[in-house]
This record gives C-alpha cells, structure tokens and sequence, in this order.
C-alpha cells in the first residue's frame, strides 16, 4: 500500500478540518463554561434578593425543572454573546454586573412596594436620579463602583489574553467566520425569548401551562415560575385584545342602547357643579373583619360612626398586597384591570404614561368647567405618576417636593395623613370653580418597622414577632389615620361649595401571615372599606352598599347627589347591580362573596362583552362610542 503524499488534497482537507475542530475546542468549550458559570450565579442571586438591611426576601419556589429551564435560557443566551462578542472578561463583567444590579433593584422593590421586579421597571433606567432616591446611598454606589472596576480590569485582562493567544492568521479567521455566522442565531434566540408572550412561542411552551397559572399575582408568579420565567411572562404587550365582534356596528348600537330612556336632567346638582374629592387610603383596610386577628380596640371609629351621615361599603382591591397605581386607574377611567393583558401590571406605567391622551373623568369633567388636581405624598416618578397625570388630563400635579413642613409621626418616614388632608382642605378653599381631587395618601406604606410607641396590642394568628410586629404597626397606623380622615371631614363641612369625598382602601399590605390569610374567605382578602360623603344633605344616609367596584365610584358619587349619568356611567351601574365587582381572576358580589364567571348567566356574560367592547373601543380602538357614551353629556 502506497503511503499517501503530504500534498495529497484529501490529507489537507482533514488537517483543516481537525486544526479547526481543534481551534474550536480552545475557544467555543471555555465560553460555554464560563457561560454555565455566569448564568448559575445569577439564577442563584435572583431566586433570593437582599434588601438595604442584608435581610433575604425569598420566594417560596416550588419546581427545580423551572429554575434549570430559566438557567438554560439565560445559559444559551450569555454563551452565543461570549463566541460573538469574543470579549470574555468583558462580557463576565458586566454581565455579572447587571446580576448583582438586578439582585439589589428586585430586593429593595420588594422591601418598599411588596412586588417583585417587572420588565416595565426598565424604564426607570433613564431617571438614576430616581432610583438613587428610591434606595440607600450606599446600595447604588457600591455595585456602580464594583461595575466600573470590573469593567476596567476585565478590558485590560481581554487586553492580555489576546497578546497571549497570538493567533495565526488563519486562526483569526476561522474565529472570525464563527462568530458572524453565530451572530443570527443570537438575534434570533434572544428576539425569540423576548417574544415570550406571543401565542405559540417556544420558550413560553417549555414552560408548560404553570406560566399562565398566576398572572395577576407576580409574587405567586415568582414563586410558581421561577425569576426568569416569571419576568418574561410580565413583558408588556398590548393593553388589551381585541373582543369578538368589535367594530363601529356594535359599538353604536350598545350606545343606541344606553342612550335609551335617559332621564330628563334636572334642577339639581351636577357633578360639574360640585368638588370631586377622591381619596385613595394607603393600605386601608378593615383589620376587624378577619377572622383569627383578635386587636384590642377598634382602629377605625370615626368613620364608622360618619357611615351613618352618608353611603359606605367595600370596595374590591385589584390585588392582594399591591396594586394602588391600577385602582387608581379604574377609578378615574372607569375601565376595568380584568379586560386587561395579564402582562400589564400597571396601566400607568405600561401605556398610560406614553400616550398623549387617554379617556377619564379627568378630561370629562376639567372639559365642562372643573379644575382637576392629584396630590400624592411621594415621588411623583414612582410608576410614572407624573406623566400618567398630565395624560389624563390633571391642571397640577402636588408631589412629596412640594409639601412645604409636612408632618411625619413618630418613627414614620412617610408624609403624615393630616398633612396630606391639610394640603387637600387649603386648596379646596382657594379653588375658584369646582375641583376634582385625586388624592393618594402615604402615611401607611410598608415597610412597617416599630415606628409607634404605644400600637394597639394584637393576638391570634400573628406569625412571628417580626410579623406581629409589623401588623401592630399598621393598625395603630390606622387609628391616626382614622382620625385625620375625620378631622378632613370636618373641614369639608365648612366650604361653601357642595363637595363629594369618597373614600377608599387600594389593598392590605402584604403582611398577613400565611395562617390569617387561610384563616378567611379568600374575597376577604380583597376588600377595603369605602365610604361616600357630601357635605349637602343625601338621599338614604347610612345606606349599606356592599361591594363597590372601584369602576363604579365616580358613577356611585353622582347617583348620591342625584346628578345625572352619560350612558356610559349607566353600563358601569349595570355591571355592579347585575354581576358585582369584577377583578382579575376574581368576581365578588355585592353580599361579600366570590362568584365563579362559569356560574354567570347569559345575560350577565351579554352584560361583560358590552363592557369589554367599550372598554377596548375607548382604549385601544377607533373610539367609535367615547361621545356618544360619554364625552357628549355635561356631568
């Protein structure tokens, strides 16, 4: 047998072949090591964030397959980078740098909102101002000091190795072929991962029907899916879909409808006429009614005593814990967060905020005369207040920066509750035509940390002393809001000019121990006391009006009055009478309890489609009905 020439073609070829298999093995292997090692410490971090006093905010996660298919995809992702970029101690850094900057933000959003990290928080990466505000000093300098390091000696580490390395020519070239054939299935991946909620995406099926399971919970969400399936099933989409059967027809003929038998106005208040006072109470809600919570005095007389002077209930918070932003969007909308994506967390921060207009009672009533002010006691960027205001069409916006001397009690770090309704009252005097006022209190903002000296004492189902602690806390929190709210009240009945408040809770804080919570109904969870009061005489004073969806409260002033309703207020009526407060994944009647949508009638699910059709038409459609539903009739 003739031994084969060192020329011959076929002996080339596999020396090529095994040189370039050999040059792969040198660079592609150790990248995907590295990116095993990146993604690994990152998963880790993320499933436990820390908050400013080292204290872990764990999540109660339930399923490893999850934590090792979100490690996969952050492993793929981080892997295809390195071979593209070929800037390994470069992309360690920094991408290690954004785990840890990640692993602090999630932390510190739980320690002071109680929801974890989403994707729309990304856009507060153009205010550091903000997020600096928003956190310790010391919390942000020292990653950003960290990154800055890391980066440098990571350039002059990449620096070394390619001196080292000293690659022929060919080397160089093969390497360079990898990565730019690479790079598509990169883009591709990580567009792929980012579209993570469109129907038939891969990723999103990996996952399995357990990512839909809790979407209107991120806790339960993060605890179910792990932190990035989780995260990217909270990537904003559109604010709703479109409803079957939409489209100009049928948009008009819901209006022919509800413009049907419209009563005759008449000669007595408007609500262009009268002060609009809207006051969302932070964490308000009635200790007193769970079940296993024994408290030794009642923190909330006042108002129950001003319930026999005007109308009272409950309202149905969108979430447990969370969620004030969105009840305040319902509020002054009338729209409703259950015909809204999954996705959208908060409406404000998601799409409100980026649009240049946006139907509300805002607009409706400053078009007919009213000036239109918020007041909240806080940094006005926190889920884009500032913006979203000025969308619905807010005259002023008064912010913590504002406040000129506000009082704080005792430990408390948040703007007292009287001075926020001081502030309230002097304006309302001031105002020279009638005032619409949205008012977001602070006072009751988590965390609660032992701030009073003497909180009422508690027993029951508390948890632990932290947990005790931090539900003394809030109660006797309560009491002082309690009696500023009724010290407002007083004031109200000394302007001159006919003023409506209404009163509401936007969730309890997320505090309740785990057996308190099982303890109750889960509806009881939801619900926060609403009282409506005027400072003119009203029809059936002291009446009862159970469950009171936060949709429905704007409507539910006017009615006390006896001020007319556009057709639109009409359907929201219709809603409440007929089916009850409807949220998220949850329908609670007017008698307080939890009613599954399988067992509505086809009247009520006519009743919900004519409701979501408006909905979608005044938001996201033509806006074929906004006048003729709304706009077109003088509150």
């Amino acid at each position: 047998m003739s031994r084969r020439s060192p020329h011959d073609p076929s002996s080339s070829q596999q020396s090529r072949i095994r040189s370039t298999v050999a040059s792969l093995r040198r660079s592609v292997v150790p990248d995907i090591a590295l990116a095993a090692v990146i993604s690994y410490v990152a998963i880790r971090l993320l499933l436990v964030p820390m908050n400013v006093y080292g204290e872990p905010r764990g999540f109660d996660h339930r399923s490893v397959s999850d934590d090792l298919l979100g490690f996969t995809i952050v492993w793929v992702l981080v892997a295809l980078l390195l071979v593209v970029t070929r800037q390994r101690w470069l992309v360690t850094a920094a991408l290690l740098g954004i785990a840890v900057a990640t692993w602090v933000a999630h932390g510190e959003k739980l320690e002071t909102t109680g929801d974890p990290l989403i994707p729309s928080d990304l856009n507060f990466l153009g205010d550091l101002g903000f997020l600096a505000s928003q956190t310790d000093t010391r919390t942000v300098a020292m990653p950003l000091v960290g990154l800055g390091v890391a980066v440098v000696a990571a350039l002059y580490l990449d620096h070394r190795r390619r001196r080292a390395l000293r690659l022929s020519t060919p080397a160089r070239a093969r390497r360079r072929v990898t990565s730019l054939a690479l790079a598509p299935v990169l883009a591709l991946s990580f567009a792929t991962v980012m579209d993570f909620n469109r129907a038939g995406n891969v990723v999103h099926g990996l996952y399995g029907s357990d990512i839909d399971c809790c979407p209107f919970d991120q806790v339960e969400n993060h605890d179910t899916n792990g932190f990035v399936g989780a995260f990217l099933s909270a990537i904003p989409t559109t604010l709703m879909q479109v409803p079957d059967g939409y489209g100009r027809d049928a948009i008009l003929e819901i209006a022919e409808r509800y413009t049907q038998d419209m009563p005759d106005p008449t000669d007595g208040l408007r609500l262009s006429d009268v002060n609009l006072v809207l006051v969302l109470g932070e964490s308000l809600a009635d200790p007193t009614r769970l079940e296993g919570l024994e408290i030794e005095r009642d923190p909330r007389p006042l108002q129950r005593e001003r319930e026999a002077e005007g109308w009272y209930g409950s309202t149905a918070a969108t979430y447990y814990g969370a969620g004030t932003s969105t009840m305040e969007y319902q509020v002054l909308t009338g729209q409703s967060i259950a015909f809204v994506e999954p996705q959208i967390f908060s409406p404000y921060q998601s799409t409100i905020a980026s649009r240049t207009g946006f139907p509300s009672a805002v607009e409706w009533l400053s078009d007919h005369g009213s000036a239109a002010i918020a007041i909240h006691p806080y940094d006005g960027r926190m889920y884009q207040r500032r913006a979203a205001y000025d969308t619905l069409g807010f005259d002023r916006f008064v912010e913590m920066s504002d406040f000129e001397d506000p009082v704080r009690i005792e430990g408390n770090p948040n703007i007292s509750d009287a001075t926020a309704f001081e502030t309230t009252l002097t304006m309302l005097r001031s105002a020279e035509s009638p005032t619409l006022v949205n008012l977001v209190t602070m006072q009751n903002h988590l965390p609660f940390r032992d701030w009073y000296a003497d909180p009422p004492q508690i027993s029951g189902l508390v948890g632990d002393e932290d947990s005790e602690t931090a539900l003394a806390t809030w109660i006797a929190g309560l009491e002082y809001s309690d009696s500023a709210f009724d010290d407002f009240l007083t004031g109200v009945a000394e302007l001159e000019r006919p003023t409506v408040v209404v009163y509401y809770g936007d969730h309890y804080p997320p505090i309740l121990p785990d057996e308190l919570l099982d303890a109750n109904p889960r509806a009881e969870a939801f619900l926060t006391p609403l009282l409506v009061w005027a400072n003119v005489p009203v029809a059936d004073p002291g009446r009862d009006l159970g469950v009171v969806d936060t949709t429905d409260l704007v409507p539910m002033a006017a009615e006390m009055i006896g001020a007319p309703l556009p057709p639109y207020y009409r359907l929201l009526q219709q809603v409440q009478d007929e089916i009850g407060s409807v949220g998220r994944g949850i329908i609670i009647g007017n008698d307080r309890a939890e009613i599954a949508e399988a067992d509505l009638s086809p009247a009520q699910r006519r009743l919900l489609h004519d409701y979501r059709l408006v909905q979608y038409d005044f938001s996201v459609g033509e806006g074929y009905g906004l006048d003729r539903l709304w706009y077109d009739w003088a509150p």
